[in-house]
């Protein structure tokens, strides 16, 4: 047991954890009513991440008859009926923001929920609770109106899930919270809009390979459909900033992924980063921070770019 524990806590980083009452869950109460919680795992799984089981027994015993459970996951599942059938799905992909469509229904759907009943509980979890998990209760606190700025819910968020008020720390995720913000503060209907890129400028340049960068970037949709394959560019240390233009106009409407690649001769490509934006809310110039690797949580100071 004490073994188990140790992996548990080892595994859950930063981020706090329920231990009371005989419980010990990577499980975080946002509000007295809101419960962000690290994925309820099974098998082996189970011995270093939250147990399913145990999950259950925290929610009968807590909430017996008034928890709902909101899966982000999109690369896992479980059987729905272990929690009464009480569980919704939004699925994401991990490191990603999710679609401008499904931050609405799932503040909709938590709120009405919770309007259902004063004893009611949300329990909303990703694969490790904290990225995904943050991004969509942080735009529910929005949605509330527990909060009036996207840096205020993110703040609030990352005091009371983590140690090291680490909460959402992905970029595009952050800068989706910020969408949403503006939507909920503006009063804006959200709708799908139209436009072409000009150019891509990035700022600082990434210098890798003793000086010498072979840049390239694909610009995808959120069904990973290919838009654009730009070609390489060779960028040598010195230069401040790299000016990439488009060499025809592609049509991008919605949200729209970016992805940064090093491709030196003779080896295989190398991701470096990716950000996502939604056209909805380009208006002009809109800074875009970068980067995001898609598999480690980078200082987001490192650098920056933007679309025209």
């Amino acid at each position: 047991m004490k073994m188990a524990n140790h992996l548990k806590a080892v595994v859950s980083k930063s981020r706090k954890r329920y231990i009371e009452d005989g419980f010990n869950l990577d499980l975080t109460y946002i509000f007295h009513n809101l419960i962000a919680m690290g994925f309820p795992a099974e098998k082996l799984e189970g011995v270093f991440r939250n147990h399913i089981d145990d999950v259950y027994k925290f929610l009968e015993t807590k909430h017996k008859d008034h928890y709902k459970i909101y899966n982000l996951c999109s690369e896992r599942s479980y059987d729905t009926a272990k929690f009464h059938q009480r569980v919704a799905i939004y699925p994401f992909d991990d490191h990603n923001p999710p679609t401008m469509e499904a931050i609405q229904p799932f503040c909709a759907d938590v709120h009405e929920w919770l309007s259902q009943d004063s004893k009611n509980i949300a329990a909303v979890h990703c694969k490790a609770g904290k990225g995904r998990t943050g991004t969509m209760i942080c735009c529910y606190l929005l949605h509330a109106n527990h909060f009036k700025t996207a840096s205020e819910a993110l703040s609030y968020y990352g005091e009371s899930r983590t140690h090291d008020q680490k909460g959402v720390t992905i970029p595009s995720q952050r800068r989706y919270v910020e969408y949403y913000a503006s939507l909920v503060r503006e009063k804006l209907e959200y709708r799908p809009v139209t436009l072409a890129i000009r150019e891509i400028r990035l700022e600082p340049i990434p210098v890798l390979n003793g000086g010498q960068t072979s840049l390239f970037f694909t610009i995808s949709t959120v069904k990973n459909k290919k838009l654009f394959h730009s070609d390489v560019y060779e960028v040598k240390k010195g230069p401040q900033a790299c000016t990439m233009t488009m060499r025809f106009l592609v049509p991008l409407e919605g949200d729209i992924k970016v992805e940064f690649f090093n491709k030196p001769k003779m080896l295989k490509k190398e991701k470096l980063f990716h950000f996502w934006f939604n056209t909805f809310f380009i208006r002009e110039e809109a800074p875009v921070t970068v980067p995001e690797n898609g598999n480690n949580e980078i200082d987001i100071d490192k650098a920056d770019a933007s679309v025209r």
